[in-house]
């Protein structure tokens, strides 16, 4: 028996604080035209300010069961 694997795309969004890395995100959310997205947000800072900006999934209609 064999297993199959497929291969699944990945994308790392790094840079600088003011950069855009929140705005592209948000950009790619919105216009993920059907596409299953998966973003893990790792924040050194005491606040998390873009897990809290990107929680809503960036879309105002964005169902709360399509995040995990």
């Amino acid at each position: 028996m064999t297993a199959s694997v497929s291969r699944v795309p990945c994308t790392v969004v790094t840079g600088f604080l003011g950069a855009g890395k929140t705005t592209l995100v948000r950009h790619l959310l919105e216009n993920a035209g059907g596409k299953r997205i998966a973003i893990i947000v790792n924040e050194f800072g005491d606040i998390g300010i873009d897990g809290e900006i990107l929680k809503g999934c960036g879309i105002d209609t964005c169902p709360e069961e399509n995040i995990v």
